[in-house]
């Protein structure tokens, strides 16, 4: 079964970034882009530092088991 992966996603910058998840799949590619699109606002009155920047992308994936959960 093909789906499509949320990679949630890198917080920091650059190399220093760390892959958060990789574990939500969804059967949509426009549902996954909403989810991503959500996961990364931000809210501050100061400002968003770059460390604290959050980058979030869907990906196909063809899995030979269907998981639990794919929204």
């Amino acid at each position: 079964m093909h789906v499509f992966v949320l990679m949630v996603v890198y917080l920091g910058y650059g190399d220093d970034g760390i892959l958060l998840s990789e574990d939500m799949y969804f059967h949509r590619v426009d549902f996954c882009n909403k989810v991503a699109s959500e996961v990364v606002k931000r809210y501050s009155t100061h400002g968003i530092e770059v460390e604290d920047r959050v980058v979030a992308y869907c990906v196909p994936k063809y899995l030979n088991q269907v998981p639990k959960n794919v929204y």
